[in-house]
């Protein structure tokens, strides 16, 4: 499955849908795959997500396939952690759901 990210003022990506279930649980939402933030707390939820990102080593490798290169969450969560940042300057909701 992929889920689409996008703000109400900011672009969109989409993001396969077991990271991003992962890293929605991250910053404090239910995982499931459709779902919004409310404006009021976009800020918290980038918090939330920040400070699960700091327990999580750079260094982890996502999957154990050696003839896959393997990508850190950190690495797969940058585009959420912009959108939300973005949204945090701009101002609007956030949702998400499945394409």
């Amino acid at each position: 499955m992929i889920i689409e990210i996008q703000g109400e003022h900011t672009g969109s990506f989409i993001m396969f849908g077991d990271v991003a279930k992962q890293l929605l649980k991250m910053m404090g939402q239910s995982g499931q795959p459709e779902g919004a933030i409310r404006e009021a707390d976009v800020p918290k939820a980038l918090e939330t997500l920040m400070t699960a990102l700091e327990k999580v080593p750079v260094e982890a490798p996502d999957n154990d396939d050696e003839n896959t290169p393997s990508i850190s969450l950190h690495t797969r969560a940058k585009p959420l952690v912009d959108l939300l940042q973005e949204s945090q300057q701009k101002g609007g909701y956030v949702m998400w759901q499945p394409q």
